[in-house]
């Protein structure tokens, strides 16, 4: 069983990575903390869609802005390992780049444009990577971030 749990800011290009680990089947999550009222992992809507996906031996990606916060990432960690104690999820981290993710966020022009701005000046300054990660490079508009998200998914 694999899961992976990425974690990236607002407009890093999480979406467009987890599009090409979708297209070689792995099951996506993303923003798995949307609907919950207390942003705790094991109440997402999706949680227990995730643990029957991982007992099926299915390969699950789980992404949220949330996963931004260390303690955040402790908690998924605990929640699944409570479900499935032999689960090692492996995590993948964008770059804490700010600038390039507002431009992303901008060049989206979403209705949502102020929160996701909002939320990247919340997560933005707190956002640790761990040392021993090798961050993925935050999307940006050009031929090699279209190679980004189909070369990230090979694993």
């Amino acid at each position: 069983m694999e899961v992976t749990l990425l974690a990236g800011l607002p407009g890093s290009g999480k979406t467009t990575y987890l599009s090409g680990m979708e297209k070689q089947g792995w099951l996506i999550l993303d923003d798995f903390k949307i609907g919950t009222d207390n942003l705790k992992f094991r109440t997402s809507p999706k949680f227990q869609g995730l643990i029957e996906a991982i007992r099926q031996q299915r390969r699950c990606v789980v992404a949220d802005i949330d996963f931004c916060d260390t303690n955040a990432r402790r908690e998924a960690e605990r929640e699944l390992r409570t479900e499935a104690p032999d689960l090692e999820p492996r995590w993948l981290f964008f770059e804490n780049d700010p600038a390039a993710c507002a431009l992303n966020i901008r060049r989206r022009n979403s209705e949502s444009l102020e929160n996701e701005l909002g939320y990247l000046r919340k997560y933005s300054p707190s956002y640790q990577i761990p040392d021993e990660a090798t961050p993925l490079p935050v999307y940006r508009k050009d031929a090699t971030a279209g190679r980004q998200a189909a070369d990230g998914a090979d694993s």
